[in-house]
């Protein structure tokens, strides 16, 4: 009966909801963080090794928890930058822009010595050099989570 009147009081000021946290985790030093991403959208930025032109891949989340490729913005056309006959392909105000629909369970990359390689959610900006070293291998992968919120 106690029991029953505490969850009763809680539920009156609080209620529980699900949210969607990117997840990265280390696999070189078995660490991982996770960014809140209520609008279900993040960036991941770097450095292009070659051209040293800034590099912005903005994805989303779906409901299934599957990262969606959504636009991919560079400055240059050179060696190992994208281009893809596949999406949309076009040049805004000097930024080469691919907005196209592609489909990850995750997505899998090396930190890049070249500073800029960082994560970007909520506002929230992670350098990949910060929580990691050169050359560690990063899984990134959406996990819903559930969160007590106040009424």
């Amino acid at each position: 009966m106690i029991l029953a009147v505490i969850l009763a009081i809680f539920f009156c000021r609080f209620h529980i909801e699900h949210e969607w946290s990117v997840v990265i985790f280390n696999r070189s030093k078995n660490e991982k963080i996770a960014v809140p991403v209520n609008s279900k959208y993040f960036t991941i930025t770097f450095v292009h090794s070659i051209e040293r032109t800034p590099v912005s891949e903005i994805y989303s989340i779906d409901e299934d928890g599957k990262i969606i490729l959504n636009e991919v913005r560079f400055y240059s056309l050179g060696t190992g930058l994208p281009f893809s006959s596949d999406g949309i392909f076009k040049n805004e105000n000097g930024q080469f822009v691919i907005k196209e629909k592609k489909s990850f369970p995750s997505l899998l990359l090396r930190v890049s010595p070249i500073p800029g390689h960082a994560l970007i959610a909520e506002g929230r900006k992670i350098n990949f050099l910060e929580i990691a070293e050169s050359e560690d291998l990063l899984e990134i992968r959406a996990q819903k989570r559930w969160v007590v919120v106040r009424r």
